[in-house]
C-alpha cells in the first residue's frame, strides 16, 4: 500500500509538472506572438505616417535597419518595393491573405510558417491613401523552434522535477502512513487515538475499527460457548446411554432402545459438526466466483428428489411450480441454499401438511403449513444457533446453523431475503437474487 501511495504522488506531481510546463510555454508562446504582430503594426504605421514625405519608395531603405522587412504593393498585387529581394524578380501578392484583408478593410496580417527552417513569418499589411499596400514583416521562431533551443533547460527541470517529486512523495506517504500503522498499537494496548498521533480525521475510524473489532470478539466467545453447548449436549447424552448399558443398568429391550438414542445423538452430533464446518468454509470463501449458470427449478428438483423420502415418511407433499429461472452464481452453493430451505420446511412442518417452491422472475419460494415463527422471532433466525423453541429443534434433529447458512449464501450472492410467517399456519421464506 505504501508503495502504491508513494507511486501515485509521484505521478501526480511529475503530471502536474509536465501540465504546468507546457501551460507556460503556451501562454509564452501567445504573449510572444502578440508581442510580435503589436510591433509589426507599430511599425507599419510609423512608416505610413512618413510614406507621403518620401521623395522616392528607395527611400523606405531607411526603415530597414533593424529585422524588419518593407514591401511595398499596388492595389493589383504587383510588387512596387522589396527590402530583402529584387521586386521585379517577385510574383503578384494579390493573393496574399493579408493583401487580400488589407484592400477590404484597410489593414490585414497573416502567419505563414515554414516547415524547412522551422520558423513563422508575420505579416501586416495596411492600405495607404494613394491605394498602394505596405506591408511590413518579421520573422521569428516557431513554438517548436523555441522547444528545441530550451530543450536541455527543459530536460534538466524535468530531472529536477522528477527528484524533488519523489522525495516529496516518500516523505509525504510516511507522514500519512505513520499514524495509520499505529492502530494496531492503538488497540493492543487501548491507547486512545490522540495518544498515538492519529489525525483528527481518522478518529472516527480507528474508534469504528475498534468497536468492529470488540464486536467480532464478541462474537466469536459467543460463537465459542454456543458450539461448545452444542457439542456438550448430545456426547453428555451420548455417554449417559453408554454408561447405562456398561454397567448393565439397560438390559434387553432397553439397551436397544438407549443404542438408537446413541445413534440419534451421534447422528446429530455430525450434523452439526457438518454445519460449523461448512460455516467456517463459507466465511473464508467470499472470493468464489459467481460464474455458474444456475436453473432455479432444477436445481429445485433435485433437491426434492433428495429429500422426498425424509417428506413422505411424515406424509408431507412437496410440489414446485414456475418457469426455469436461470441466475448468475455458484451452482454448489445455490443447492446448498435450496436445500436447506426445503430441508427447515419438512423438519418445522406438520403431519401430512404441504411444502410449495415456486420460481419466478429470479426469484425462490419456499412456502410450508408448519408450526410457524413467532413476530418477534422472525429478526433473529438467521443467527448462529438461534433456535425459536429449543425442545422441539432438538426433537426435530435442527442443528440451528442451516438458516445461517442459508443467509451467508444469500449476501454472497447479492441477494434478498423476506421471511413471512403465522404461528401454526405456516412460513414463507422469499430469496430474490440480482
Amino acid at each position: 500500500m505504501e508503495r502504491k501511495i508513494v507511486l501515485r504522488l509521484f505521478y501526480m506531481g511529475i503530471v502536474t509538472a509536465l501540465i504546468g510546463i507546457f501551460i507556460t510555454t503556451i501562454v509564452y508562446y501567445s504573449l510572444f506572438r502578440r508581442e510580435v504582430e503589436e510591433n509589426l503594426a507599430n511599425e507599419c504605421r510609423i512608416v505610413s505616417q512618413c510614406y507621403d514625405k518620401l521623395a522616392s519608395v528607395d527611400e523606405l531603405n531607411s526603415f530597414t535597419e533593424e529585422d524588419f522587412r518593407i514591401t511595398l504593393i499596388d492595389k493589383a498585387g504587383k510588387v512596387l518595393y522589396e527590402s530583402d529581394a529584387d521586386a521585379e524578380k517577385m510574383k503578384n501578392h494579390l493573393d496574399r491573405q493579408e493583401i487580400k484583408e488589407a484592400l477590404a478593410n484597410g489593414t490585414g496580417s497573416d502567419i505563414r510558417y515554414s516547415d524547412t527552417i522551422g520558423t513563422e513569418d508575420y505579416y501586416y499589411a495596411k492600405k495607404l491613401d494613394d491605394g498602394n499596400i505596405l506591408r511590413v514583416s518579421v520573422q521569428a521562431d516557431s513554438i517548436f523552434a523555441m522547444f528545441e533551443h530550451s530543450l536541455v533547460i527543459i530536460c534538466v527541470v524535468i530531472a529536477v522535477i522528477i527528484v524533488v517529486s519523489l522525495i516529496v512523495s516518500v516523505k509525504l506517504t510516511d507522514n500519512l502512513i505513520t499514524p495509520l500503522q499505529r492502530i494496531p498499537e492503538m488497540l493492543e494496548k487501548n491507547k486512545s487515538p490522540e495518544e498515538i498521533g492519529l489525525y483528527d480525521e481518522l478518529i472516527p475510524l480507528a474508534e469504528e475499527i475498534k468497536n468492529v473489532r470488540g464486536s467480532q470478539e464478541q462474537m466469536r466467545q459467543e460463537f465459542t460457548a454456543n458450539v461448545s453447548h452444542e457439542l456438550k449436549t448430545p456426547l453428555t447424552s451420548i455417554i449417559g446411554y453408554a454408561e447405562l448399558i456398561e454397567t448393565g443398568m439397560a438390559q434387553g429391550g432397553d439397551s436397544v432402545k438407549f443404542a438408537g438414542k446413541i445413534r440419534d445423538e451421534s447422528t446429530r452430533l455430525l450434523n452439526l459438526i457438518g454445519d460449523i464446518i461448512r460455516l467456517s468454509q463459507l466465511d473464508s470463501a467470499e472470493d468464489i466466483p459467481l460464474t455458474d449458470s444456475v436453473d432455479l427449478k432444477a436445481t429445485a428438483e433435485e433437491c426434492r428428489e433428495r429429500l422426498i423420502q425424509q417428506a413422505r415418511q411424515r406424509g408431507i407433499s412437496i410440489t414446485i411450480d414456475g418457469d426455469s429461472g436461470p441466475i448468475l452464481g455458484n451452482q454448489t452453493q445455490i443447492t446448498e441454499l435450496v436445500y436447506n430451505l426445503v430441508d427447515n420446511a419438512i423438519k418445522y412442518n406438520r403431519e401430512n401438511g404441504n411444502i410449495e417452491i415456486e420460481i419466478a422472475d429470479r426469484t425462490l419460494i419456499v412456502s410450508d403449513t408448519g408450526i410457524g415463527i413467532p413476530k418477534d422471532s422472525i429478526p433473529r433466525i438467521f443467527e448462529r444457533f438461534y433456535r425459536v423453541d429449543m425442545s422441539r429443534s432438538h426433537a426435530r434433529g435442527g442443528t440451528g446453523l442451516g438458516l445461517s447458512i442459508v443467509r451467508h449464501i444469500a449476501v454472497h450472492h447479492g441477494a434478498e431475503i423476506a421471511v413471512e410467517s403465522t404461528v401454526n399456519v405456516g412460513t414463507k421464506i422469499t430469496v430474490m437474487f440480482q
